[in-house]
């Protein structure tokens, strides 16, 4: 205060953010604004990739073009491998939104309401557990973790799966003070759960509702029986829809499903790869769940005497021993197997965060800093050297991972990229220092970077991994008078691809009507071309721009 009463103007024009725990307009504000620009990135603008994307849009365009919303499909051919939620709802989104954006974009945003209601979700457990102080940092620290944040932006049943976990956690933390409440959330997120993605993520559940009782005596008593008898009937109905809609559809439909859901390592011999296999989930978490994992280790170290006597510490400590459990035990070694364990670390990681000691904040504070502001200069260098060719080190570069790549300027993107970069460096500069700065910090730098790549990296992104133009190469190197196109070793997202982007439908090389096709696709990798029949002459190979690891190859006979 100066001497006649008014404020001095702090630098920047800008109050000092205090990180304290104290709710206000501005901290709200920038939650929800990193939030946000987390979220939605990502989720338009570029064309489906692989893996899953490539196999989830193609199930979803064969659902609008047949209308059969029970026989998944893929270019013509019946697929097993996905549970339907996730494809029910990106086809709703699909028919209705589609009018007004591509299709593909259409069924992405089914990606970010189920995120979005993950976020959610982990925000109602903190407050359950731990009082509304922590609703924030759960979320923060989830969307922190390095390993969700591709993968909550692609077209994948996982994410469905994902939010039928979380809400299960939440049903089981909300039986503490309502026991059939709990048990009705905890039933449908059960159900869900499995609609979502199949048996692993509703394993998890029931393995966390089984492992509950040996724990702690919380979870002893004859209101939680009560709670699982009510989760167990609301999840009934959920769990028996599919399979009896599979039966009724057609005959022996039912057992391929159950037989491809089922699978797993334990369906094949044993051998070394299968018992290493078991340990990776282990080997990511490092990297993965960082940084929700050390703050949910010092969590437990500062409650070591007395985390037997905390619900709010037991609940998703629990959940993260069933959940890794069955993940390396059942689940396949992919990175979308672990995203349900990042559930209870974030939790965990936000209940002892105020008690962190300076010195680790402030490590974790820098280290943040200094990473998202040496990732943000390199994407700026980068666009700066796709625009101009300067400094042309960088745009050597840029010309060897994406040959042919050209840059058009988007005013929209650079002004969002500009103004995020922007209020990245504001948010660092005029917040004071706490343990809470650290992770708000770091959950601002890697959405400042997500952000940057998703806007003025967008255009590079999505060449290297479209498939648009390889398929139009394809369709302008085939026989003028080709009847079919036979395939061998085309995976699934790549016939999903090709279908979508040129009406290319192929048949197995090995069936009947391959005999009368003149043209041959084959998928190999540059260095293990495989050996086709006679009568085949190769016309033409390529593969995407800066792609090293898969090759296309067209015969005709």
């Amino acid at each position: 205060m100066t001497a006649d009463g008014s404020t001095t103007r702090t630098n920047w024009g800008l109050a000092p953010i205090a990180f304290d725990g104290t709710p206000t307009p501005v901290k709200t504000a920038l939650f929800l604004v990193v939030c946000l620009a987390w979220l939605v990135p990502g989720l338009v603008g570029h064309d489906p990739w692989k893996y899953d994307e490539a196999v989830v849009f193609g199930v979803v365009s064969e659902i609008l073009r047949t209308g059969d919303w029970v026989m998944f499909r893929i270019a013509g051919e019946p697929y097993f491998g996905k549970a339907p939620l996730f494809m029910w709802v990106a086809a709703a989104f699909t028919k209705v939104l589609g009018l007004v954006m591509p299709a593909h974009d259409a069924a992405r945003l089914t990606s970010g309401f189920f995120m979005a209601s993950t976020l959610a979700l982990v925000s109602f457990t903190c407050r359950e557990l731990m009082g509304a102080h922590a609703m924030r940092l759960g979320v923060f620290l989830l969307i922190g973790c390095l390993g969700l944040l591709l993968r909550a932006h692609e077209m994948m049943t996982d994410l469905a799966g994902l939010a039928g976990v979380a809400l299960g956690l939440y049903g089981l933390a909300v039986a503490r003070r309502r026991a059939r409440w709990g048990g009705v959330l905890a039933g449908l997120g059960l159900g869900s759960a499995f609609l979502g993605n199949g048996f692993l993520p509703a394993g998890m559940l029931v393995a966390l509702m089984a492992f509950l009782p040996a724990t702690s005596a919380f979870w002893r008593t004859r209101d939680y029986a009560f709670t699982i008898a009510i989760a167990c009937v609301c999840a009934a109905p959920l769990l028996a829809v599919w399979p009896l809609v599979l039966a009724n559809a057609a005959p022996g439909y039912l057992a391929t499903w159950f037989a491809h859901a089922t699978a797993s390592r334990w369906t094949e011999p044993f051998t070394h790869d299968t018992g290493m296999e078991m340990l990776y989930f282990a080997r990511i978490l490092p990297w993965y769940a960082w940084p929700a994992w050390p703050l949910a280790a010092w969590a437990l170290w500062r409650a070591r005497r007395d985390v037997l006597d905390r619900r709010d510490l037991m609940l998703p400590l629990t959940a993260f021993i069933a959940f890794f459990l069955v993940a390396s035990v059942f689940g396949d070694a992919r990175e979308a197997n672990g995203l349900a364990l990042l559930l209870p670390l974030a939790i965990l990681g936000a209940a002892e965060l105020d008690s962190l000691p300076r010195g680790a904040a402030s490590a974790l504070d820098w280290f943040g800093m200094m990473t998202f502001l040496s990732f943000g200069a390199v994407l700026w260098v980068g666009w700066f050297a796709a625009m101009t060719g300067r400094p042309e080190i960088a745009a050597a570069w840029l010309a060897k991972e994406v040959p042919g790549f050209k840059y058009h300027f988007n005013f929209i993107a650079f002004a969002l990229a500009a103004l995020l970069t922007l209020i990245w460096i504001v948010v660092v500069a005029r917040s004071l220092r706490s343990t809470r700065r650290a992770l708000v910090n770091w959950t601002a730098g890697i959405t400042m970077v997500w952000m940057l790549m998703m806007t003025i990296g967008l255009p590079l992104v999505d060449q290297a991994r479209s498939y648009r133009r390889i398929s139009a190469r394809i369709v302008d190197q085939l026989p003028a008078d080709f009847q079919c196109i036979a395939r061998q070793s085309l995976g699934d997202a790549q016939r999903a691809l090709l279908d979508y982007f040129a009406n290319i439908t192929t048949v197995r090389e090995e069936s009947p009507a391959a005999s009368r096709c003149r043209a041959l696709l084959v998928q190999s990798a540059p260095l293990k071309i495989p050996v086709v029949g006679p009568g085949w002459t190769e016309t033409w190979r390529g593969s995407r721009p800066g792609d090293r690891n898969e090759l296309f190859i067209l015969y005709k006979r």
